[in-house]
């Protein structure tokens, strides 16, 4: 008796194959396909923008393995987050939401994904950063301060990669500027929500560490109405 392969919808109707994380929405059934990951931490958003109380989902599949489901659910002002690291394996990811009027946004950042031009991320000098735009820079064995900021009230989501990996092997930090749950994270007694390193209520956000001589990534992951981000790595 014949059998019907299993996630038959994966990798069908592909609306980009050679995805390179740039902020992509992908309708019902589109699908994206990132040849090759990084071998390190990557930070992946996703947001529903249905204009309907529809919930979404989608579906990740890596290598070999058995996909992934991530609800997106409808009608959040703020991105979801997934941190990982794929290990340089490639990234297929499909809107298999139930509701047909359902796109879902996407974009994902890492050091070294192909296409990424990151400026330079100099200490002392302030940078501005358009969404989608990313910088770099190396850290100085001392502690060293990352601000970010914007002059406005929008909603500002940033990707901050760099230093040792903690337990579970992350070094990706997502943080969110006028976010709508407030102050969370470390030094607030409020976790922040899942995939966050931290949020803030305001519109600046300051990041202390001590990394030694390390890469320090920066990329402003808002969406492409958002303002721009100012950033700025200052040596203590």
């Amino acid at each position: 008796m014949a059998t019907t392969a299993k996630y038959n919808i994966l990798g069908a109707n592909a609306s980009t194959t050679n995805w390179d994380g740039s902020p992509l929405t992908l309708a019902y059934r589109e699908s994206a396909t990132m040849p090759q990951t990084t071998n390190g931490s990557m930070v992946f958003a996703y947001q529903n923008t249905a204009s309907l109380n529809n919930a979404g989902k989608l579906a990740l599949t890596s290598g070999g393995s058995q996909p992934s489901f991530l609800n997106a659910p409808a009608l959040l002002l703020q991105p979801n987050i997934l941190v990982n690291n794929w290990q340089a394996n490639n990234l297929n990811v499909t809107n298999v939401s139930v509701a047909a009027a359902t796109p879902i946004w996407i974009e994902a950042f890492g050091p070294g994904l192909p296409g990424q031009k990151p400026a330079t991320l100099a200490i002392n000098t302030a940078l501005t950063l358009k969404p989608g735009a990313i910088a770099q820079g190396t850290s100085t064995p001392n502690w060293m301060q990352l601000t970010l900021g914007t002059n406005t009230g929008q909603l500002i989501i940033v990707a901050v990669v760099g230093g040792p990996q903690d337990a579970s092997g992350n070094n990706a930090y997502a943080i969110a500027l006028n976010s709508p749950s407030g102050n969370t994270g470390p030094g607030t007694g409020t976790a922040a929500p899942q995939g966050y390193y931290a949020t803030t209520g305001g519109n600046n956000y300051s990041f202390e560490f001590n990394w030694g001589s390390s890469v320090v990534y920066v990329a402003n992951m808002s969406p492409s109405t958002a303002s721009s981000l100012t950033a700025e790595l200052l040596s203590l």
